[in-house]
């Protein structure tokens, strides 16, 4: 299963310039997506953002965030959970951040996502932040794009 950030899940529903290239590497298997649960609020912001700035006409904030929901009730998006098991993925991912030299930066949302990534035991991750990449690499996971 390949874990994806919310970067990522949003050009699903989304039109964004490369959008195709992410619809196209979701067709190409059967799994689910996994990502963490806060993605969800993730999206309704991002989704709410893009409406209140006009890439997005009247009302379409709601809808796309009713085929995200529909999509993790159908099992395409897995939710990972936000429990004890993330909470010590998360102290184990920072201090290994911070015994770097450099230290490595971690934004809390970032720490999240790779955590769940983790605990999903997810094979690769699927992103476009590009500090969230470097986390991922700094712990090894395989990258895609």
């Amino acid at each position: 299963m390949r874990y994806w950030d919310t970067s990522a899940l949003l050009k699903l529903y989304v039109p964004e310039p490369d959008s195709a290239w992410f619809l196209d590497l979701i067709s190409g298997t059967p799994e689910p997506v996994a990502t963490s649960a806060i993605a969800a609020a993730e999206v309704l912001c991002a989704l709410s953002r893009k409406e209140a700035s006009g890439d997005l006409k009247a009302g379409g904030a709601k809808v796309l965030f009713r085929r995200f929901r529909a999509d993790c009730q159908a099992g395409r998006v897995v939710l990972i959970p936000y429990g004890l098991d993330l909470v010590e993925e998360m102290e184990k991912l920072s201090r290994l951040a911070s015994q770097r030299r450099p230290p490595v930066m971690v934004r809390s949302l970032d720490l999240i996502h790779l955590a769940s990534a983790v605990v999903s035991r997810a094979a690769a991750l699927v992103a476009t932040d590009q500090r969230l990449r470097d986390l991922g690499a700094m712990y090894g996971m395989e990258l895609v794009p």
